[in-house]
């Protein structure tokens, strides 16, 4: 097989190949692109529902301040002398905790604390009764943390040391020496300098040191009554669930500061997030290493790449079998041929002749061209070769497509002519001869000529190639002798 159709057997599938893994690939990215964006939604909406439960608690917590009287209604109050803080929860019956409140909330476990300094467990005390009217507030916010997955605290705290959380360990794992160290930490800090009411604090992710020690951000607000400061809402969130869900994608999202940008233009799809009413600059981007890459790509699209190599092997084979059959193709004809003419050789005369068209007479033409060794031997072989190639043209362009045209050798040719009458067959015998003899000066300076012996027999008897054959050189060997230039006919 020549090296050529072995080359076109694994290149033109590979180019298929790398053009439909090219489109599968294109369609993966830009499904990928896809998920990061319903995920960059999905945590952007998180944010902004976080921005309105503070909102909304600002606003309901605001609204206690104008309450006359509250009260600690079925809470269990417990002076923790270790920690140096009273802590009240609730009782275990959520009706009998709800049945003298003004709201209502869903059946669900109540989550939540109170933390404060010793004189919160003393019903006399100013802190008692200022916190009474707050606990009211405390079954909404467990209800709200147990809402969302990624909301992990919401708090008051309040400027009277004491603070209400949701869940429960955040106010009952600190101590009097934490409570107080609260109140230095940023997001309070942060709060006490916000001068607008209505702009919420943004605190970067930290570890949370008080509760499980996972990383969060936070959201805080200053709460204001006529004026005066009260205390800061808190809401926190673990930066782990906010970001991550059930898609595969999630996993390598990441929130980076604006300030960074630059130095981490190189990830992709790097998105920018605004928060309305907060100092929130932060970007999402997109983190996976090509190896991460690959690994999902050959996970998600395996049925289809699969497919395309089934496909790619198919095709090789196909090509190889369609291949295989051109060379045998190719060699056969090849082995048909004469290699200077294209003409068909002997070989090739003999087998053609099983398909010639039948008409009632069939001529064999035995063409010699006339003294050829004096051709070479003036002008050079080469020139010899030129005329041996224009005699094949001429043969080719003087006799109808279905007549045989044959080089048995040096400067011998055969034609098998079929015709319908003998003297149309010595017509087109003549007009080859002519032909050649009127424009052979192309070739060669001067000229030559070309005689030549034609079989003539009828096409219904039986006849031997050898003997027509041997008839037609007798008729040529005539010709020579009688003067060259002129064909004869039996």
């Amino acid at each position: 097989m020549p090296k050529s159709n072995l080359k076109h057997i694994f290149v033109i599938p590979t180019l298929f190949l790398v053009l439909l893994l090219s489109i599968v690939l294109d369609n993966h990215i830009g499904s990928v692109q896809r998920q990061v964006n319903r995920e960059y939604d999905r945590i952007m909406d998180s944010l902004q529902r976080s921005i309105k439960v503070m909102i909304s608690l600002d606003y309901n917590l605001s609204q206690l301040y104008k309450q006359s009287s509250g009260g600690f209604y079925n809470h269990n109050f417990e002076l923790d002398e270790q920690a140096g803080l009273c802590v009240i929860r609730p009782s275990n019956d959520q009706s009998a905790v709800m049945a003298n409140q003004d709201v209502s909330v869903p059946n669900s476990r109540l989550d939540y604390s109170i933390a404060g300094s010793e004189a919160l467990c003393e019903p006399n005390s100013e802190l008692h009764e200022i916190a009474s009217k707050k606990v009211i507030l405390a079954p909404v916010i467990s209800f709200i943390h147990d809402y969302e997955s990624y909301l992990h605290g919401i708090y008051f705290i309040s400027k009277y040391d004491y603070i209400i959380s949701s869940p429960k360990q955040i106010a009952e794992n600190l101590t009097k020496q934490t409570l107080d160290t609260i109140y230095s930490r940023p997001y309070w800090t942060n709060s006490m300098k916000n001068t607008n009411r209505k702009h919420v604090t943004f605190t970067p992710p930290y570890t949370d040191a008080f509760f499980d020690g996972l990383e969060v951000l936070t959201f805080s607000t200053p709460i204001y009554y006529k004026d005066l400061f009260k205390g800061v809402l808190v809401i926190d969130l673990s930066v782990e669930k906010l970001l991550r869900s059930n898609s595969d994608v999630s996993k390598h999202i990441q929130l980076l500061e604006s300030d960074k940008y630059e130095r981490f233009e190189q990830y992709r799809f790097m998105q920018p997030v605004t928060l309305s009413d907060t100092n929130f600059t932060y970007f999402l981007y997109y983190k996976s290493s090509i190896k991460e890459e690959l690994i999902s790509f050959l996970t998600h699209d395996i049925k289809s790449l699969t497919l395309i190599f089934v496909t790619y092997i198919l095709a090789v084979l196909s090509m190889f079998y369609y291949q295989t059959h051109l060379s045998q193709r190719y060699y056969r004809d090849l082995a048909k041929q004469d290699p200077m003419t294209g003409l068909y050789n002997r070989r090739g005369f003999e087998m053609s002749l099983q398909d010639r068209v039948v008409k009632k007479f069939v001529g064999f033409a035995l063409y010699d061209i006339d003294d050829f060794k004096q051709i070479n031997d003036v002008f050079g072989h080469d020139v010899g070769d030129e005329a041996i190639i224009y005699v094949a043209k001429i043969l080719n362009k003087s006799v109808r497509d279905s007549d045989i045209v044959s080089r048995f050798g040096g400067e011998e040719f055969v034609i098998c002519i079929n015709a319908e009458s003998r003297a149309s067959l010595e017509n087109i015998c003549e007009r080859v001869r002519k032909s050649i003899q009127d424009s052979s000066g192309k070739v060669v300076k001067g000229g030559f000529t070309v005689s030549g012996g034609v079989a003539v027999i009828d096409s219904q008897q039986d006849f031997s190639f050898e003997h027509v054959i041997k008839k037609a050189d007798d008729l040529l060997y005539k010709a020579k002798q009688d003067g060259k230039n002129r064909v004869y006919f039996s």
